[in-house]
């Protein structure tokens, strides 16, 4: 079975400044055919405050091992009964945990307790 990571905003953004760590992560997916999912209310919120950045947004979507996930009708009120139990409203974040749970995969993030927010029970690795 193929693994992978869930990509969180915090993740997404270092990738577009350029991190040697997400680039890393990004050599290490392609040699292992490792999976790096990217949930679509994360590219959105890190694209409006990236926008100038287009270059390296594309760049990662064309990756092979990057994996864009968009967010269905179904999702989206899975993500809102997420959010609504946990007494949050974080929509970014509530995304990347639905897929993370999906997936039984953890997320790379810079920014845990985001995640655990909403997720005491997350798992997160620290970029």
């Amino acid at each position: 079975m193929i693994g992978g990571k869930v990509l969180d905003p915090s993740a997404v953004a270092l990738y577009v400044q350029g991190s040697v760590g997400m680039e890393a992560w990004l050599a290490t997916a392609r040699a292992t055919g490792l999976v790096l999912v990217l949930p679509s209310l994360v590219l959105a919120e890190v694209q409006a405050v990236f926008p100038e950045a287009e270059g390296r947004f594309g760049r990662l979507l064309a990756d092979s091992q990057v994996l864009h996930l968009g967010l269905d009708a179904k999702d989206a009120s899975r993500v809102a009964r997420l959010l609504g139990d946990s007494g949050t409203w974080d929509g970014t974040a509530g995304q990347v945990i639905l897929v993370a749970r999906q997936r039984g995969w953890p997320v790379l993030t810079t920014d845990p307790e985001r995640l655990l927010r909403v997720a005491p029970d997350m798992d997160v690795e620290l970029l």
